[in-house]
């Protein structure tokens, strides 16, 4: 992926093609020890590095490829950075704080992550209930609105695991939804 680096003849001919032509410049290209010729060879690696970190900058514009940004995205898309995870499990979180939806196998995957087991979820009260979603026949809201929602998961002895797992999945859902975790099972 990202952008392909030529051999360096290639972008030393490219750099030739930035001056003007004519029999002089000819000439001067023509000598290998010249001013022009000597200035294109100098150039020559700060071109090639700039060409690399151009795939490098390519790379790490996109969660599925990005090595050095890693931290970056998750403060962006998280608020915080993951420590004890592996890139790959890194990324899977981003990808999912991107996707812009919470489901059952988002929630899943997410806890999956962080080495914890969801048995269950459950949306334990009807969303009119809360007396939100109706008003006399008419819906003004959909089902999901205004929801709480019991996520119950395998008892995990590692805190900083439910923490960082309740954390993310509060960043990630809905302003309206009411979360309560319940570990040990169902």
């Amino acid at each position: 992926m990202g952008i392909e680096v030529q051999a360096p003849e290639r972008y030393e001919a490219s750099l030739r093609k930035l001056f003007p032509r004519g029999v002089y410049w000819d000439r001067q290209f023509a000598d290998a020890e010249s001013d022009c010729s000597l200035f294109c060879r100098a150039k020559l690696d700060a071109l090639i590095r700039f060409r690399n970190r151009m795939s490098d900058l390519q790379d790490e514009s996109m969660i599925q490829s990005a090595r050095e940004t890693l931290d970056d995205w998750e403060r962006v898309l998280t608020g915080s950075v993951s420590a004890g995870l592996t890139a790959e499990q890194r990324r899977g979180l981003l990808i999912a704080a991107k996707s812009g939806s919470v489901t059952i196998p988002v929630i899943k995957e997410i806890g999956q992550m962080y080495g914890i087991t969801v048995t269950n979820t459950a949306f334990p009260f009807r969303p009119a209930f809360f007396g939100f979603s109706r008003f006399g026949i008419d819906r003004i809201a959909g089902p999901a609105s205004f929801s709480t929602l019991f996520i119950y998961a395998a008892d995990s002895e590692n805190g900083e695991a439910k923490a960082a797992f309740e954390k993310i999945l509060r960043l990630r859902a809905l302003a309206n939804y009411i979360l309560y975790f319940f570990y040990g099972g169902i």
